[in-house]
């Protein structure tokens, strides 16, 4: 009986032994495969900072501004001047958007002035973007690892004002609320100038001169006619000299892309009431000095006229 006892004491005391040795081997295989583990995600680590050391800069395939002036000179074939409009009032960038396939694609971003950005319609902004990106995307084709993804118009984000609570306050009440240089949503006027709203250089320049000769003129007014059609127009410049009443246009340049015919058109409204029509070529415009000639020639225009009345 006794020695039966000491037997099977000796098979618990061997099961027990098994145990804490299969225990032991566990715990060194866990250690040991925790150690591969670490070592095979080292090496991934390393493998991927090894990889990012050897891919190149992301640097667009073009310097930007030579890309931009291209671009341009695309869409003024095109004659699509609110593209252009965006493009230069607009602040411009190119980023990497994805990559695959050894092919970098980028994204161009267009961030819009606020009111530039809001007077185009949504429909109007996504027209846009087709038009940039069908222009922009063949200079991809001479860089193959590079391709044009898309092109966003955003509205741009801006350094608050001084006061601009109060201004905001002022809108509410109806100050400041104008519906000049607005029409034409094809030809937006973007640039601003003594509080006033023009679509070019030139008529900002043409503006001044007629300013210096001390005509009444009005830039970029809006005139609504009803009758079996609802007819807004808006002409370049209004003048008025000793009681008669002129149009005076811009002609020629890139925001001003507008056929004579397609524009005589447009004023038929005015002409039908007795306007006369003046064109001033954008060339002639290119200094004070110019503009300041242009208006002359507009003055004795008017004399002559005034005097056959």
């Amino acid at each position: 009986m006794r020695a039966t006892t000491l037997r099977q004491k000796a098979a618990v005391v061997h099961i027990d032994q098994i145990r804490l040795n299969s225990y032991k081997s566990k715990k060194r295989a866990i250690r040991q495969l925790s150690l591969i583990r670490g070592c095979a995600f080292q090496a991934s680590c390393l493998e991927s900072t090894a990889a990012l050391n050897r891919m190149p800069q992301n640097n667009p395939p073009f310097v930007l501004e030579d890309f931009l002036a291209s671009v341009t000179e695309g869409l003024k074939v095109r004659g699509d001047a609110r593209a252009i409009a965006a493009l230069v009032e607009g602040d411009c960038r190119v980023v990497m958007w994805d990559t695959d396939f050894g092919i970098d694609s980028w994204r161009m971003f267009v961030a819009l002035p606020v009111p530039l950005f809001y007077a185009m319609s949504e429909e109007e902004r996504k027209a846009t973007e087709s038009s940039i990106d069908e222009v922009a995307s063949p200079f991809f084709v001479a860089t193959p690892a590079d391709a044009l993804e898309s092109v966003v118009i955003t509205p741009k984000v801006v350094e608050a004002k001084d006061g601009w609570r109060e201004e905001a306050v002022r809108f509410i009440k109806g100050e400041g609320v104008t519906n000049q240089g607005r029409v034409r949503s094809d030809n937006i006027a973007s640039k601003q100038h003594r509080g006033l709203l023009f679509r070019s250089k030139p008529e900002i320049t043409l503006f001044e001169a007629l300013t210096r000769a001390k005509l009444a003129v009005a830039p970029l007014p809006v005139f609504v006619r009803i009758g079996k059609a609802y007819n807004r127009l808006e002409p370049d410049f209004v003048v008025v000299y000793k009681g008669l009443t002129f149009v005076v246009e811009v002609d020629g340049d890139t925001y001003h892309r507008e056929l004579p015919a397609e524009a005589d058109k447009r004023l038929v409204p005015l002409t039908y009431e007795g306007v006369e029509v003046r064109r001033i070529r954008a060339a002639d415009l290119g200094s004070d000095g110019a503009a300041d000639l242009a208006v002359k020639d507009l003055v004795e225009f008017m004399a002559r006229r005034k005097e056959s009345r």
